[in-house]
């Protein structure tokens, strides 16, 4: 995100577009601090750093959010987190954990759900045994908070393990891992992607009960990226070629039909209502949000 695009413009521009509530990035609110306390010391993975900068810092988004009216519906992204019976690895997990949740607390930010992503370390373990034990020390902990917190479970498309846990459900994670193939020279698509999304969609519709979703993200994706540059942005970065793609291009859906672009449009073609429509056949009647990301041009796609 551009450097300038700080968060109180960001949240200024959520409430003017007329939403009740917004995200928030926990990178942003430390952005936030570093531009409004020179010298802040950002939270290492065991959550030590300048607390109390940072909550001086949540206090004032906090208060800026009451005058714009504007609720705060999740903090986000916690990851790799589950996956480990190493008691030293958990600890320090929910040391972090921990930190955390005294920013999000009552008189600081007052937010009362943390959104985990599924684990992206390939050291974790799959044993869903260890990943529910690791979730319930984290479960018992965000209860024992007041008010309490809730957790909320993203299963990100790129993550080692996937869990069932209470869920933020998001349609490009769905549609990234099980529709589309980004890095196919000849196709955006994997082969019968349609029966293969359909078939995933009727087990979340037959086994997903409403209550266990906690809030939905929509966005679409870009086909307008080159297989090279995508597996070029991610080998740049060390990180999943789904995440690269993640990262820089969401837009929203029917952003083609909305806006003119010179440049032949933003490329979405994710069958987001699609989902969207499975997710409410399950009884979901929760919040819902928009998470999109930069999407460059179709005319940038070949520039290196």
């Amino acid at each position: 995100m551009h450097p300038n695009h700080t968060l109180p413009l960001k949240l200024r521009a959520i409430a003017e577009a007329g939403f009740s509530d917004a995200e928030l990035a926990f990178p942003d609110l430390e952005a936030y601090a570093s531009q409004e306390y020179p010298g802040y010391r950002q939270l290492d993975r065991a959550g030590k750093g300048d607390m109390d900068t940072l909550c001086k810092a949540a206090g004032k988004i906090r208060k800026l959010c009451d005058e714009l009216d504007l609720g705060i519906l999740a903090v986000h992204p916690f990851d790799n987190y589950e996956g480990f019976k190493e008691k030293a690895k958990i600890d320090e997990r929910l040391e972090r954990a921990a930190a955390w949740f005294k920013v999000m607390k009552e008189q600081v930010l007052e937010c009362e759900m943390l959104q985990v992503g599924s684990s992206i370390d390939p050291t974790s373990s799959g044993d869903f045994d260890i990943i529910a034990s690791n979730f319930q020390q984290l479960a018992d902990e965000a209860a024992a908070q007041i008010p309490p917190i809730r957790i909320a479970y993203e299963n990100w498309a790129w993550g080692v393990h996937v869990s069932n846990f209470g869920l933020c459900l998001d349609t490009f994670h769905i549609c990234a891992r099980g529709y589309a193939s980004p890095t196919s020279p000849t196709s955006a698509l994997r082969s019968n992607a349609a029966s293969t999304l359909q078939a995933s969609l009727q087990k979340l519709m037959d086994i997903v009960p409403a209550h266990a979703i906690f809030y939905v993200q929509i966005s679409d994706a870009s086909k307008n990226v080159s297989p090279d540059r995508l597996e070029a942005e991610a080998k740049k970065k060390g990180i999943d070629v789904l995440y690269a793609y993640s990262q820089s291009w969401r837009p929203l859906p029917y952003m083609d039909e909305v806006a003119e672009t010179k440049d032949g449009g933003y490329g979405g073609f994710f069958p987001v209502v699609d989902v969207l429509k499975a997710i409410l056949k399950t009884g979901f009647e929760g919040p819902w949000s928009y998470e999109v990301r930069r999407c460059p041009s179709s005319a940038s796609v070949h520039e290196e």
